[in-house]
């Protein structure tokens, strides 16, 4: 038997692709941890002011996060709901907050006196109920900037009418980061939806903190985690024969080669020797059991 190593063809090559990192996916990761932290502070603070504004408890939840274009952010957006757009200085950002139509009813007719069990058409609301309305957008909006002043100078303000619209190709292709939130008033679930453009939280990352990985011991463990997850090929040679050209040349099918199994072999991950290990039979399959394990020389010649 002799030695055999896999050649790579192009045709295994079919599904790698060069580590660009300038693209956005290796960028959304960092972006998501400090947007979480945000979130969790809007959390507590905003549940306080919304249970003052509407004498009953509040509380928010923040289920996930995702990174979608425009479009399908708009289009995926559940129905019934209203949102309203705002804009962030110094940082020129646009972004949406929307809040689930029926909660947003509910959550009015509940600050009128009501049980929040009236059904009136939604656009049968008054001025002074849309006036209401603004607020509760005022409120959130309010608390997520607060959620931001530990990192930056944040001030949200609504726009005074809604602008994005998907027939604009280059805000249809731009990426949205959305934080969704489960909102549930008085006992009544529903949902709120704040997004920021991907492209305009670029200046974040000159603001980020380096980690120390040697301190922070849940990074260590993330990590160690998602090496011991990476795919390993192990290889070792069974046997080898020499034998003299004019008999390998004279070989036909039928004939055989006699080789003898080696006591102990040498097991390999690419060009490193890891173990030495026994050949043995378990369930008329032959296995390979772990002798020792070779030491690694650490030393690196500069």
């Amino acid at each position: 038997m002799t030695k055999k190593s896999k050649i790579i063809s192009n045709t295994d090559l079919v599904e790698v692709r060069d580590f660009d990192l300038a693209s956005p996916e290796h960028r959304i990761g960092a972006l998501q941890a400090i947007i979480d932290n945000v979130c969790k502070q809007f959390e507590r603070t905003a549940r306080q002011s919304y249970h003052h504004l509407l004498r009953h408890p509040v509380s928010f939840s923040l289920e996930q996060q995702d990174t979608l274009k425009l479009q399908d952010y708009l289009q995926q957006m559940p129905k019934p709901s209203l949102y309203r757009e705002f804009i962030v200085s110094p940082h020129d950002l646009h972004g949406t907050i929307a809040i689930d139509g029926e909660l947003l009813f509910f959550m009015v007719d509940l600050f009128f006196g009501g049980l929040g069990s009236n059904q009136r058409k939604r656009t049968e609301m008054s001025d002074t109920e849309l006036r209401l309305v603004e607020r509760f957008f005022c409120v959130a909006l309010e608390h997520f900037s607060n959620g931001w002043h530990s990192i930056t100078n944040w001030q949200s303000t609504l726009t005074e009418k809604n602008t994005l619209r998907l027939g604009n190709m280059m805000q249809t292709n731009q990426l949205y980061q959305v934080c969704h939130f489960t909102m549930e008033v008085a006992g009544h679930k529903g949902w709120l939806a704040i997004s920021l453009p991907f492209a305009g939280l670029d200046f974040l990352r000159d603001q980020q903190k380096p980690i120390d990985i040697d301190t922070d011991p849940e990074l260590q463990a993330r990590i160690q985690n998602k090496i011991c997850q990476a795919p390993m090929r192990l290889t070792t040679t069974l046997a080898e024969r020499r034998l003299p050209l004019g008999n390998v040349m004279d070989l036909k099918a039928g004939d055989v080669i006699p080789v003898e199994l080696p006591s102990e072999v040498t097991v390999k991950a690419g060009n490193t020797a890891l173990f030495t290990a026994r050949v043995a039979e378990n369930n008329a399959s032959l296995v390979l059991q772990v002798q020792s394990v070779i030491k690694q020389n650490r030393n690196k010649n500069v």
